[in-house]
């Protein structure tokens, strides 16, 4: 089995990203972020299986 790193608090822009998409930023954290996608991890303690979620984000 693979590690999982923790993640970080999502930003604002982060939180309003994931409340877009039906989830609850207090529940989620970023594990990587780029131009085009947001990696985010559930909010678990290491020990449990945590789920992985990858968003889309909007292109301008």
């Amino acid at each position: 089995m693979r590690k999982i790193k923790q993640g970080k608090k999502p930003s604002l822009a982060q939180k309003k990203l994931i409340s877009k998409n039906g989830l609850d930023p207090k529940q989620w954290r970023v594990v990587f972020e780029d131009n085009f996608y947001l990696h985010l991890v559930e909010n678990k303690p290491a020990g449990d299986m945590r789920e992985i979620k990858i968003l889309d984000k909007p292109q301008k």
